[in-house]
């Protein structure tokens, strides 16, 4: 069943040698407060600081969402892999080898991934600096006007024109095919056997994740190639990529972008290189797709600011309005910077050197304040007619979006709404009115839609609730493994009535049985399929460390537990007492009865003189 048997201890060391402020830290911005870290959680929707980093207790808590772990399971739950493959991946970051006998196949699998991404990327890189193949590669550059340092430091490469140059490498490497199609570097041909590269005569441009790994990759067909195919190609989405949510540079960027308190978001990767090179390092770039909610969401980690940039041609409605909705409807400052007609951020940085480019951004406005300022522009305002169609357009905008919930989203919309009003000298209530019109007429005919107070929604089933002493008895156990034995003697998994409770000391008495260590680290991995189970197992672990005296705490469970099964057995038979009709029954059944009153008198005056008179916990016991 376990195929990869993991040591104890083993995982002990990985943890230890990843302390959980630096891994998280490479995923999410975090700030030192007291003694501990905090930042905006990654696994809702935060709008302020509501998740923890404790480097003493090597904890993180969400005190928002509740979510709650040790640094494995961060890792399981932000990179979606289960415990072995995010062990297997803290362990290649810190150079440990979990096991001589080779570890599962699929719990390798992203780090093999990884690994592939980084063999081609050297491979490309070593082919751009000393092939002769790419010198049309170097000369595209040096017209760039990209120098050798940001060429060698972004880690660009070149992929040859032949369709079987990447295919050709990885045979002569021992590289398998089967990977290099998983994350997008070949193909199989449609026709007979054999396989095909993807990238062909293309400078590369690696795509990173926040902690420097690449991911995907962008090409850039040379001006020169005789090569059909669109001018940017970039990688499909596999396990590593997703062209929707990746952003260009976001790993160099995000430390510069922490102090300036925002990040810029260009269009291109030769505009993100030159800002770059000129000093201007809180630059990113969409993997040829518009800003999108997800996009937004990641940013949110490291910075409260988002400046979108447009030339002067390109900032059209559908890219200005897209920005509006995000705007509107997300918990984030987005503006939009302007730039000359005809000019990229690539050719102004160049033409003009990084001045301009920098006041651009200092004047960015904010979405809201774009839109009207781009229909002030196209309408006259002096009109009925023109001032009706700018509140419209920006209107028919805001009306598309889900409001931000809460009473931030109320206050939001509401100074949104009264900026609105007084730019173009109109009632706050005329404008509500419109926008309720609008929004109508954008439901359902059944009525189905986004209802003001939330009524209708479905609540969640209530959670069942757990016996104080139940609960406590797994504080214990997954605080002190060494337990685990003594209560396997006394308790049968029937007594513990709450399901979730009963699923983790089943899987502790199962360790047990089996001769293996009861240890969380241990029982999460046959527990992957619960991950709320698992993060509830860390919390009830947290509280029952936070006890030194837990061998008398337990004690004093086990009686308390005695005792529950005293007063069950006495219930059921004052039940049956109740039920009979024959008096020899009804007399034994008494006698029975008396001879456990004075035997559980016994017992508890016996507990009473002794070190443990019960649980010292215990809430209403």
């Amino acid at each position: 069943m376990r195929g990869w048997p993991l040591a104890n201890d083993r995982v002990k060391l990985v943890k230890q040698a990843n302390d959980i402020v630096d891994v998280v830290g490479g995923y999410l911005a975090l700030r030192q407060t007291g003694k501990t870290f905090k930042g905006l959680c990654p696994f809702h929707n935060d709008t302020r600081p509501s998740f923890d980093v404790d480097p003493a207790r090597q904890r993180y808590r969400c005190w928002s969402c509740g979510k709650f772990g040790d640094v494995i399971s961060f890792v399981q739950e932000f990179d979606h892999v289960d415990f072995r493959e995010a062990l297997s991946l803290l362990a290649r970051r810190a150079g440990i080898t979990l096991d001589d006998t080779g570890p599962d196949p699929r719990a390798e699998s992203r780090g093999q991934l990884l690994d592939v991404m980084r063999w081609a990327t050297a491979l490309f890189q070593e082919c751009l600096l000393e092939d002769p193949l790419a010198e049309p590669a170097r000369k595209y550059l040096g017209e760039r006007g990209l120098l050798g340092e940001v060429v060698r430091t972004w880690g660009l490469g070149y992929a040859p024109g032949s369709w079987e140059w990447l295919v050709n490498a990885a045979r002569d490497n021992n590289v398998s095919f089967d990977l290099l199609e998983k994350v997008g570097l070949i193909a199989r041909r449609d026709k007979g056997d054999g396989w095909y590269d993807r990238f062909r005569d293309r400078v590369l441009f690696p795509i990173r994740d926040v902690r420097g790994q690449t991911v995907g990759f962008g090409g850039r067909l040379l001006p020169s190639s005789a090569s059909k195919g669109p001018k940017y190609y970039n990688s499909c989405d596999t396990p590593l990529f997703s062209k929707s949510e990746q952003l260009y540079g976001l790993d160099q960027a995000r430390q510069v972008a922490e102090k300036v308190g925002y990040l810029t978001i260009v269009e291109g990767y030769t505009d993100v290189l030159m800002a770059h090179q000129l000093g201007v390092r809180q630059v990113v770039a969409t993997m040829g797709t518009a800003l999108n909610e997800r996009h937004v969401k990641q940013l949110r980690r490291f910075v409260p600011r988002v400046v979108l940039v447009f030339d002067a041609d390109a900032g059209g409605d559908t890219g200005v309005d897209r920005a509006l909705e995000l705007f509107a409807s997300l918990d984030m400052e987005l503006a939009i910077a302007s730039l000359p007609a005809g000019l990229d951020p690539c050719d102004l940085l160049v033409q003009s050197g990084p001045g301009p480019f920098v006041r651009a951004l200092e004047s960015a406005v904010d979405a809201l304040e774009h839109k009207l300022l781009q229909m002030l522009a196209r309408e006259d305002a002096e009109t009925v007619e023109g001032r009706f169609r700018i509140a419209h357009a920006v209107l028919e905008v805001i009306a598309q979006t889900t409001p931000l919930p809460g009473q931030a989203g109320a206050v939001k919309m509401e100074l949104m709404m009264t900026r609105i009003a007084r730019r173009l000298a109109l009632k706050e209530e005329t404008l509500w009115a419109r926008l309720d019109e609008l929004r109508r007429a954008r439901r359902p005919a059944d009525g189905a839609g986004p209802h003001r107070g939330g009524q209708g929604a479905t609540q969640p089933a209530e959670k069942a609730r757990a016996a104080p002493e139940e609960r406590e008895l797994l504080e214990v156990l997954l605080a002190d493994p060494d337990l685990v034995g003594e209560v396997f003697a006394c308790i049968a998994l029937e007594e513990i009535e709450h399901p979730g409770l009963r699923r983790l000391l089943q899987g502790l008495y199962d360790l047990h049985q089996s001769g293996e260590p009861p240890t969380l680290d241990r029982l999460r991995e046959d527990m992957q399929d619960n991950g709320p189970l698992v993060n509830k197992a860390f919390e009830l672990q947290d509280r029952g460390l936070a006890r030194a005296d837990r061998q008398v705490w337990l004690s004093g469970l086990l009686e308390h537990f005695r005792q529950r099964r005293e007063k069950s057995v006495t219930r059921k038979l004052k039940e049956r007492l109740h039920a009979v009709d024959d008096h020899a029954t009804a007399l034994e059944l008494l006698r029975n009865l008396q001879s456990r009153s004075v035997e559980a008198g016994s017992g508890a005056s016996s507990q009473g003189n002794g070190p443990a008179s019960g649980p010292t916990r215990l809430a209403g016991a």
